[in-house]
């Protein structure tokens, strides 16, 4: 039984259930076990599956598992899936079902013990008495071919996270909305546009307009920020050229913000920083902003140094006590790009007090 959800636009709806029954049918050629697709649904909150499974185990009976169907995975996104579907596992098995998972990547998730199938048949399922592992299968060339909807593209990311930090700017001209969010005045209408045809705006016209389904919203944004914004504002990494700290930094005349591991120890004092990741605000007076900030700090390129810098892409001040510190959304994805236990455990600390009640309000 296929259940379509006929708000959702139907490109989403066509190469996610496509996604869904061939990494079905490539699982059922490696493995000769069966899985039957019970109900397929464009989930409208992120606590909804995407689709309910039904495995025939080995000697008979069946297990149900609730699929969460993402056509891309990142190494940097695993940690962010892994504390999601810990999130909201429905106390039943949740299945992740991604178009290729590549051998780093099975690895990790078994480590974190989230079961997997992918379209060119790689899987893990730990359900005793069944034990499946299979990785290193190849896809082909056909299912790798995905089109990235323009709002998750780096510009769109930024009208997301302005978004994301003030719900109620969507309703701010589009002048303000390209102000906050750093970003040309012609991409807002296209982004608002995007936002209600995949069914994360709301326009009620002269009542106003409304973000909904915050949660599956900020998912998508963690999981893009890794892959396609974050790298554009990387400046890259440095160590200093003599023994210094962070408090030595000198900051005056720079707007420098806190980031990744730095801030979650200003803002948890848990977590002892290992990368002192920086973010500086671009100055139009300046034309080379970051390399002055290198100068003045005597800090050298070093791909294992311990600073990283990176550029601003809001223009906008976060309400919170810490003006130094990026919003906690943004710490949030950093630390969940590292993929690292310890850094993870911080990012799900820094959720429960500072993103939940905002995110989740909507469930």
């Amino acid at each position: 039984m296929i259940l379509l959800n006929e708000q959702h636009n139907e490109y989403t709806v066509k190469n996610e259930l496509e996604l869904l029954i061939t990494a079905t049918l490539a699982f059922e050629e490696a493995t000769g076990l069966h899985i039957e697709t019970g109900a397929f649904q464009v989930k409208q909150k992120d606590n909804y599956p995407d689709a309910v499974l039904q495995l025939t185990m080995p000697g008979g009976g069946n297990k149900t598992f609730y699929a969460e169907i993402k056509a891309v995975i990142t190494q940097t996104a695993i940690g962010h899936i892994a504390e999601k579907i810990r999130r909201h596992n429905h106390n039943k098995p949740v299945i992740l079902v991604a178009r290729y998972i590549t051998p780093q990547q099975a690895e990790q998730l078994k480590q974190f013990k989230v079961p997997f199938i992918d379209t060119a048949g790689n899987a893990y399922i730990e359900e005793p008495p069944l034990f499946v592992y299979i990785t290193g299968k190849k896809p082909r060339a056909e299912d790798m071919q995905i089109k990235k909807v323009r709002v998750f593209r780096p510009t769109g990311l930024q009208v997301v996270f302005a978004f994301l930090c003030n719900p109620k700017l969507i309703n701010e001209p589009y002048r303000d909305i390209a102000h906050a969010a750093q970003v040309a005045l012609g991409t807002v209408g296209w982004v608002m546009y995007d936002l209600k045809r995949l069914d994360y705006l709301l326009d009620k016209g002269a009542y106003g307009r409304k973000i909904i389904n915050l949660q599956k919203l900020f998912t998508a944004w963690v999981d893009a920020y890794a892959r396609d914004l974050r790298p554009k504002m990387h400046i890259g990494r440095f160590a200093m050229t003599e023994p210094r700290t962070l408090e030595n930094l000198d900051w005056q005349g720079f707007g420098v913000y806190l980031g990744g591991e730095t801030a979650a120890a200003k803002i948890t004092n848990y977590l002892k920083p290992k990368t002192a990741t920086l973010y500086l605000t671009k100055d139009s007076n300046r034309e080379n902003f970051a390399k002055d900030f290198m100068v003045k700090n005597r800090l050298k390129k070093d791909v294992n140094g311990d600073f990283e810098l990176l550029s601003t892409f809001w223009g906008f001040d976060f309400p919170w006590e810490y003006k130094e510190v990026v919003p906690p959304i943004l710490i949030y994805a950093d630390l969940m790009a590292t993929a690292n236990d310890r850094n993870i455990e911080t990012a799900k600390m820094i959720y429960d007090q500072y993103i939940a009640r905002h995110i989740e309000q909507d469930r």
